[in-house]
């Protein structure tokens, strides 16, 4: 049978010896040394189990062969002359050897020496209590000191402790650091337990900062919150080292935790602190990868001590250059830095630096210099085999030529040389703790928002510190999208500007939902294509401006167009600054306002026909100028006419965006534009109209245009023409006689009816019928009513279309746009009618389409409500304030300012209404009114400007 003892036996048998049973011999049975316990002693059996086995004995009961009283200990010198010379050692003598030893002394015995002594008398393997410490462990030759760590956590915590330092130590000089740490937490156990919590904090806040440099903030925090429940036992210099760890490892894991709250933390410290090199490197990085310079400036003489205190050998190099790096970027001192580099540290840091310090000079508008960095970095990292590296900062050098507009040679062959070290090896200057990008895009497409906010966080801080220029902007772009997903709406557009996502920001103008816009203008230096983006956006967000940041924008965006000349497209944000002024020069001050007009006083002043990338947005800065600004009105509209004869599209805005100024000074038009009316400019023409001065000049062009709109349409099967200038017409038709407006109107009604032609051609036509039906005579205008309702009724639809590639997966798609020729018709209708029966009539027939949720079909429902005499509206306005589309809420609004006491309470909804324009509207028709004062109060606090000066 095989040798095996119980725990039992083992007890009895060395709970009551101390020595070898042999008579005279002193040799201990148990031998202690560096902490280890050892069993020397060697079990004898006084009857063998083996038939020709030493005193073997037939009728002894074989389960009794192993139990204590067959069993006596014996040192490893006496134990064998014992059993090999069986007749010298009868039972009957090593049964008296047996009862003396019994009586040597009572001990107890230990849990871990019995544990140590059953491994080797039951020649059992020691089995670690984590399987993947087995083959580590076994081989440096520590499982039998692990084991007893383990066997004495519990009645000796200290010694386990020892025991567990030693094993860590041992694994820590190998490859196998990774397991060391897992040892370090069971030590730490072990202090706790034996109460040593200083020793235990101390070795928790180094492995806080292994977890937090490896990616794994939330073990961090774990080793933190272990140390809080004995904090009140620990040292003050202990608590500030916890306390940097903990606002370490909670920032980008914990969004109420600021960059500032972190900057407080490691203010605390002092030099001599355990970690705190770790926190000045954790500090600096995260300051650097959110470009909070100022927060490193500030502590610039603290960080440089703390960098020249590391250690010498390469783990204090690494640390020292990244607090340096940091600095260096902070306080623009690189060519100090770099200078000294080469003498001081290994070459993968040295190509580090110059990796780092192209990033720098990208961004600070040096692309020559960073260039030259760029290739130097990329050149160390090949020597080197860091690949990952050389491919990372291969993309940053194609990064730079491309924002620069340096586009001599192919930049593809830089991407295929990349991708051809990618393939060679991976080896980089910081390892990844995990496929950061790989892993943040999964759980942006899983929604999972806490994890993909932590996994952007630490990709942003590893792209920036590793130099990766490419992999930054990336994750910047999906940190917008996160944003953006999760509605957190103000953070959103920095993250977008600085991937110079134009086209997201774009989208994320359109989407802006009602409440301010809280981006300042950038104040210090930042990259062209940054400003670039930044001004389009604030250029197509202008309106959710509050008035202050408003104000700032276009001075900002007034500066660059006054100090920097135009540049290239590409690479120059003159044009987008341009825009932004003028998207917010209604907030301009009176000084910024009068200067623009000097700078542009010439610009519309040129041969009529050209064109300048510049005229729509001077048009609209020029329009927004005369409404804020009395002094400048004489030069606005002297420049507006300056537009208007340019004969182009800037014409065509100065025309409809203008037509109030126009019409507020008929003798400027008239003096300046009368003669080039004559001469046929169609925009003096109109201008001529609108303002209300003589229209004679206009005459000749609004009989051409009068002859060229009556003649019969001329279609050809399968060829679709979109025709445009029917209201422009019609705003000049409206200037000749009783029968041309009449046979316009006819001709007008003749297209609408004309189902081979487009839809767009027919709401052309239904709209040029809105403008001239109201100057007809009542009869004419009554037929081309009852026209209009009965086709409202029953609208045709055209056989031909222009719409294509209705297939999602279609490349080529064109579409002009969703009519409704039903409610174009009723909007028409509306204007054409002039009694109470037809005013009735057109609201019947609007009634069913109210329910629509076409935007347009609602929009021009609204301006036929809207039109319509005072007192004449007969639809339920409770129901259009109710009603999901703004348009027909707007129209409930000025119902109730005219008739307030019509619907009590309705003004207190609308005047917090979640669309702009229906306040908007509100305040417009609330102008100058001393009642109400609740809701003109509400109403002067909204974030929107042009809702607080329309009541000024």
């Amino acid at each position: 049978m095989g040798r095996t003892y119980t725990e039992k036996t083992i007890k009895l048998l060395f709970g009551t010896a101390t020595h070898c049973a042999y008579p005279g011999c002193n040799s201990r049975l148990i031998f202690k040394d560096r902490e280890l316990y050892t069993a020397t002693a060697q079990i004898a059996h006084i009857r063998s189990e083996k038939e020709n086995g030493p005193r073997y004995d037939a009728d002894y009961p074989s389960d009794s062969i192993n139990e204590f009283e067959n069993l006596l200990l014996l040192c490893g010198e006496h134990h064998p002359p014992v059993d090999r010379h069986e007749s010298s050692y009868p039972v009957e003598e090593l049964l008296e050897w047996k009862e003396r030893q019994s009586r040597q002394g009572e001990r107890l015995v230990a849990g871990a020496e019995l544990a140590a002594i059953e491994r080797l008398l039951n020649q059992k393997a020691p089995i670690t209590s984590d399987a993947i410490l087995r083959g580590p462990v076994n081989a440096l030759g520590q499982a039998e000191r692990l084991q007893q760590a383990s066997d004495r956590f519990d009645e000796q915590p200290l010694e386990s402790a020892v025991l567990f330092d030693q094993v860590a130590t041992k694994l820590a000089e190998t490859p196998f650091v990774h397991h060391a740490a897992i040892i370090r937490s069971r030590q730490c156990a072990a202090l706790e337990s034996g109460e040593s919590f200083r020793e235990a904090a101390k070795i928790r806040i180094d492995l806080g900062w292994r977890d937090y440099f490896s990616g794994d903030a939330f073990a961090a925090s774990q080793q933190i919150r272990r140390i809080e429940k004995y904090q009140d036992s620990l040292p003050e210099e202990t608590l500030r080292a916890v306390n940097v760890l903990a606002y370490s490892a909670a920032y980008g894991y914990e969004r109420a935790v600021s960059l500032e709250d972190l900057a407080d933390a490691f203010d605390k410290m002092e030099g001599a602190d355990q970690g705190a090199l770790n926190a000045a490197m954790a500090f600096t990085e995260e300051a650097i990868a959110w470009r909070r310079l100022d927060l490193i400036r500030s502590r610039a003489s603290t960080l440089s001590e703390m960098a020249g205190n590391s250690t010498a050998d390469e783990s204090g190099l690494a640390i020292r250059a990244r607090i340096l790096m940091c600095l260096a970027d902070a306080t623009d001192s690189w060519d100090e830095l770099i200078r000294k580099a080469r003498y001081t540290y290994p070459p993968p840091i040295t190509s580090w630096m110059a990796a780092r310090h192209a990033r720098h000079l990208s961004l600070t508008g040096h692309p020559e210099q960073a260039m030259e960095r760029w290739q130097d970095a990329i050149d160390g990292a090949v020597s080197a085999q860091l690949n990952d590296s050389a491919a990372d900062w291969l993309y940053g050098l194609r990064a730079t030529r491309v924002q620069y507009w340096k586009m001599d040679g192919n930049t593809d062959d830089l991407h295929r040389l990349a991708q051809a070290l990618r393939a060679s090896g991976n080896r980089s200057v910081l390892p990844e703790p995990y496929p950061l990008a790989a892993r943040s895009l999964s759980h942006l497409l899983d929604q999972k928002w806490p994890d993909a906010l932590h996994c952007l966080h630490q990709h942003l801080r590893h792209s920036v510190v590793t130099a990766s220029w490419s992999a930054e902007r990336t994750v910047h772009e999906r940190f917008g999208d996160l944003l953006v997903a999760t509605e957190k709406w103000q953070e959103a557009p920095i993250h977008y500007i600085r991937s110079d996502a134009s086209k997201k920001l774009k989208k994320l103008a359109q989407a802006w939902p009602d409440r301010a816009l809280l981006l300042e203008p950038p104040s210090g230096q930042i990259p062209h294509w940054e400003r670039i983006a930044a001004c389009k956006f604030i250029a197509s967000a202008s309106r959710a401006l509050p008035e202050d940041i408003a104000r700032a924008w276009s001075e900002f965006a007034f500066m660059e167009i006054s100090t920097k000349p135009p540049g290239h497209p590409q690479t120059s944000p003159w044009l987008p600054a341009f825009s932004a002024f003028s998207a917010t020069a209604d907030a301009a001050s009176l000084e910024s306002a009068g200067n623009f007009l000097d700078l542009t006083a010439d610009w519309l002043h040129r041969e009529p026909g050209t064109h300048s990338r510049t005229d729509k947005d001077l048009v609209n800065a020029l329009v927004k100028i005369y409404s804020s600004h009395e002094t400048l009105r004489d030069r606005v509209i002297k420049m507006l006419c300056g537009a208007i004869l340019l004969r182009n599209d800037a014409s065509d805005r100065a025309v409809y965006e203008g037509q109030a100024i126009l019409s507020e000074n008929p003798q400027v038009v008239e003096q300046r534009l009368g003669e080039s009316a004559r001469d046929e400019n169609l925009y003096a023409a109109l201008a001529l109209v609108i303002s209300g001065c003589d229209v004679a000049p206009a005459i000749g062009l609004a009989r051409k245009k009068l002859e060229q709109y009556v003649q019969p349409l001329n279609i050809t099967p399968g060829v679709s023409e979109m025709r445009v200038g029917e209201e422009d017409a019609a705003l000049l038709v409206t200037v000749l006689d009783e029968p041309d407006r009449q046979a316009f109107v006819d001709s007008m009604i003749a297209r609408v009816l004309e189902i081979q032609d487009l839809e767009a051609n027919r709401a052309s036509a239904m709209a040029a019928i809105a403008i001239v039906g109201p100057s007809l005579h009542a009869e004419g205008r009554s037929t081309a009513f009852d026209l209009l309702i009965n086709f409202a009724q029953g609208p045709t639809e055209s056989t031909a279309s222009m719409a294509y590639g209705d297939d999602p997966f279609s490349r080529f798609k064109f579409s002009v746009g969703d009519f409704s020729l039903g409610a174009l018709a009723i909007h028409a209708a509306g204007k054409l009618a002039h009694n109470r029966e037809q005013y009735a009539e057109v609201q019947r027939v609007a009634v069913p389409l109210l329910s629509s949720t076409s935007s347009s079909t609602c929009s021009w429902l609204a301006r036929m409500l809207r039109d319509l005499p005072a007192g004449e509206l007969t639809v339920d306005v409770d129901m259009l304030a109710t009603h999901q589309s703004p348009w027909l809420r707007c129209v409930a609004a000025m119902a109730w300012a005219r008739d307030p006491h019509r619907w009590p309470g309705l003004g207190e909804r609308l005047c917090t209404d979640n669309d702009p324009g229906v306040r908007l509207v509100l305040a417009k028709e609330l102008k100058g009114r001393a009642d109400h004062k609740s809701i003109i109060d509400v109403l002067r606090n909204d974030y929107r400007r042009d809702v607080q000066r329309a009541l000024r």
